[in-house]
């Protein structure tokens, strides 16, 4: 499905050990489940309500563990999605080469006694109602994820075929004869690490929504370039498809402060090739924001004091900040001086760059402002509509510093940032 699932239908299951009684202890999956289910929570990125996430970190008791995924896979609802997932270490049974998931008191020797075998997961996981599921194993050997292995086909496929769901995906630390890994001095295991960095950070040139699949390449490419194992993904019916949260490179949270650059292919009249530094964002109530590159080619307004005209940065004009509001005064924005406390009236957007009330005196200001513009008008949004512009291509988010702002060559920004925009797009 190309949409998100409802996270009031979904549930998610986060099942780690990170302390053993006859394994090594791997002290990064407590930090693993916890990662993870912070990235679930995110309202930015699913929003799952934490009563319908349960963790269970060292347990010792496959039969509870048992019961916690089916209650979950019991009341995931077909809208939703279920989630399941395991870290730590991944057994093989001795007496039929089954993947067996360690909890805090399984016996390698033994591993069938007190570990969960993958088998009661899969069931648990194939009786849900939701249409989509999602079973992640971040252990060695998980690519052994399988009751039994068929003739031609990796266990992983095997598990995604039996599952038997409108979509189905498993994604997997490691092949089936190989093991996953916990870099010594890091904070999360291999895998898991870069699929939280690939959830919390988005990929700027994917599209609004993350599928697994977009995910897990994503994530292989990095683990490659590491010299680590690769993952393997096995989906059944376009399961691979599966989309798994919002792009954090396409939906930021805080866009206050950022530059957006209009595309070459807007017409606009007030966005055609408008650099736009953003003054306000909320996603509920909208944006606002002023275009930079616009200054005018009149003289200074005679209404303006000689205090304002001397704190002015070249060229010292008006700037067309947009169409909205322009008989409502100005705007000054202003850049602070390094290590100095912000003056009364001082509202801050960025790093050092913030707006200045002009009902301020401006000799005060002279010794903490390093350069002023001002603005007539804005350019305003409603509700979401930044957003949608950004993600439809109307506008690139720069990573351009505050400091163009105060650019002594303002009407060539846009060429400027609109070529290392696209280029960063690309």
């Amino acid at each position: 499905m190309s949409d998100l699932a409802d996270p009031r239908a979904s549930r998610a299951v986060l099942i780690g050990g990170g302390r053993y009684g006859s394994l090594p202890e791997v002290p990064a999956v407590t930090r693993n489940l916890a990662g993870l289910s912070g990235v679930l929570a995110d309202a930015d990125l699913w929003g799952l309500a934490s009563e319908h996430c349960t963790v269970l970190a060292d347990h010792d008791d496959p039969r509870l563990v048992g019961r916690e995924l089916r209650r979950a896979a019991d009341e995931a609802q077909p809208e939703g999605m279920l989630v399941v997932y395991y870290a730590g270490h991944g057994l093989v049974d001795p007496i039929d080469g089954s993947l067996v998931l360690a909890l805090r008191d399984t016996d390698p020797a033994v591993p069938h006694e007190a570990g969960l075998p993958f088998e009661h997961l899969r069931r648990a996981v194939a009786g849900s109602r939701a249409r989509r599921r999602l079973v992640i194993l971040d252990c060695c050997y998980a690519g052994r994820a399988a009751g039994h292995m068929a003739a031609g086909e990796s266990g992983t496929q095997v598990v995604a075929d039996q599952a038997g769901t409108d979509e189905t995906c498993l994604l997997v630390s490691a092949p089936r004869n190989r093991t996953a890994q916990a870099p010594p001095g890091e904070p999360y295991t291999a895998f898991t690490g870069e699929l939280l960095r690939v959830l919390r950070g988005g990929l700027p040139d994917r599209p609004a929504l993350l599928d697994v699949r977009t995910v897990w390449r994503e994530v292989t490419a990095r683990l490659r370039e590491r010299g680590f194992e690769l993952p393997e993904l096995r989906a059944g019916n376009a399961g691979d498809e599966l989309v798994l949260v919002r792009n954090a490179a396409r939906h930021h949270r805080d866009l206050v402060g950022r530059i957006v650059v209009a595309t070459a292919a807007v017409d606009d009249r007030d966005l055609r090739q408008a650099v736009v530094l953003i003054l306000r964002h909320d996603r509920a109530r909208g944006a606002v924001g002023v275009r930079i590159n616009a200054p005018s080619s009149a003289p200074l307004p005679a209404e303006i004091p000689s205090g304002w005209r001397r704190l002015l940065t070249p060229p010292a004009v008006v700037f067309d900040a947009g169409p909205l509001s322009r008989a409502e005064g100005f705007i000054a924005v202003g850049r602070l001086r390094p290590d100095v406390e912000p003056p009364l009236g001082y509202r801050p957007v960025r790093e050092r760059l913030g707006v200045v009330a002009l009902s301020a005196e401006p000799e005060p200001l002279t010794p903490v402002i390093a350069g002023l513009r001002l603005f007539s008008g804005y350019l305003g949004w409603g509700p979401e509509q930044l957003e949608a512009d950004i993600d439809g291509g109307l506008l690139l988010l720069s990573d351009a510093d505050v400091r163009e702002v105060l650019s002594s060559r303002p009407r060539e920004l846009w060429t400027t940032l609109h070529a290392r925009a696209r280029g960063d797009a690309g």
